[in-house]
């Protein structure tokens, strides 16, 4: 692992283990958003923030895909459509090496979508843009650590 993979790993773990109150460490969620609209990254980014999840986030699916090699995620949210690799093919891509993570998928045409592409690429979810914020948050929060 080179110096900047060490670097990226060390800056994204210092967020997940933040001391309690009680002196014992509290483990942060980390969720990746990949979306190319900034303001559905920074939005989420900031809601999320606020539950003490720790987000990073990627304005597309070949970013993603980058991230993934070096800082380990607990949850991906992905836009569907995206230029270049769409969230469908990128989170076929991660269920591939790294079937455990759960997926959401967030898209304006969630009709088009067919259950069976959806389970192959290990998509869990579909939120339909414009989705509620505290339901996200909510599957979010009940998915097993």
């Amino acid at each position: 692992m080179d110096s900047r993979a060490v670097l990226t790993a060390l800056q994204w773990e210092a967020p997940r283990l933040m001391g309690s109150s009680q002196g014992l460490p509290v483990v942060r969620r980390r969720v990746l958003v990949v979306d190319d609209e900034a303001a559905i990254r920074e939005i989420l980014a900031a809601w999320l923030e606020q539950y003490e999840f720790a987000v990073h986030t990627v304005p597309d699916g070949a970013s993603a895909l980058t991230l993934l090699q070096t800082a380990p995620v607990d949850v991906i949210l992905v836009d569907l459509q995206m230029p270049g690799i769409s969230g469908l093919e990128m989170a076929l891509e991660v269920h591939k090496t790294s079937p455990c993570i759960p997926m959401a998928l967030m898209t304006g045409t969630p009709m088009a979508l067919q259950p069976a592409h959806l389970r192959q690429a290990g998509i869990s979810r579909v939120f339909a843009k414009p989705f509620d914020l505290e339901v996200l948050v909510a599957w979010l929060q009940a998915l097993p650590f």
